[in-house]
């Protein structure tokens, strides 16, 4: 556990494909989520709650949706009022396409890399997220910092991450997990150690300029002082 925060930060990215023969310890899983457990939330309601699925609990969901894959893929399309980061949203899309030898113009060819997502990218540790329904919208923020520090901290560890949309509030979720109504299903996280060979885990993705992003008001100009 070498890396610093910023490094940590500045490696993590989104991977895609998993070494599926290379098991996570139960211990180093739980040592992670022990440390994450330090995120900030408002008044400490902590709103989250978390499913860990490996072996035959993470092949049993990957099963239970795989009738219904196809049909959740045709509900997800990019969204005109996204402005520009539906642009960056393609953009990254089509790198990642390109990664995997799929043209784009090869509907099929993407549906099939799409589905990928409810394999955990062949990920040995599947995580199920759920936010306590009971709680306002600032909840999901404090599960989002949650989920930033599993992943930093699972990539201190020499572990790599994804988060995944795609699992967000499906009916076969709730039902094969036993979720109860109290908690809404708000993405997954595939965790496992990255696949060194695969072309995918190469992309990278550019960032928006600080001044793109950030006003900086009643400061005076002059020399920075660090």
């Amino acid at each position: 556990m070498s890396a610093g925060v910023t490094a940590a930060v500045c490696g993590r990215v989104s991977t895609r494909a998993f070494l599926q023969d290379k098991p996570v310890p139960l211990e180093l899983i739980k040592d992670i989520l022990e440390v994450a457990s330090r995120a900030p939330s408002g008044g400490n309601t902590q709103p989250w709650h978390l499913y860990v699925l490996a072996g035959e609990a993470r092949e049993a969901l990957v099963q239970a949706i795989r009738p219904v894959q196809y049909e959740v893929t045709g509900r997800r399309r990019y969204r005109p009022h996204l402005g520009s980061a539906a642009s960056r949203k393609r953009n990254v899309a089509f790198a990642m396409y390109d990664l995997l030898g799929v043209d784009r113009k090869d509907a099929a060819g993407r549906q099939r890399a799409l589905v990928k997502n409810w394999e955990f990218f062949g990920a040995p540790v599947g995580i199920i997220v759920t936010v306590d329904r009971a709680c306002d919208r600032n909840a999901w923020g404090h599960v989002g910092m949650l989920l930033q520090s599993i992943c930093l901290l699972a990539e201190e560890r020499g572990l790599a991450s994804c988060l995944q949309e795609a699992w967000g509030n499906l009916g076969v979720v709730y039902k094969t997990l036993s979720i109860p109504d109290s908690e809404v299903v708000w993405c997954g996280l595939a965790l496992g150690y990255a696949d060194p060979a695969a072309p995918v885990n190469t992309l990278r993705t550019a960032r928006e300029p600080v001044d793109a992003f950030a006003q900086f008001r009643g400061f005076h100009e002059g020399p920075s002082k660090l």
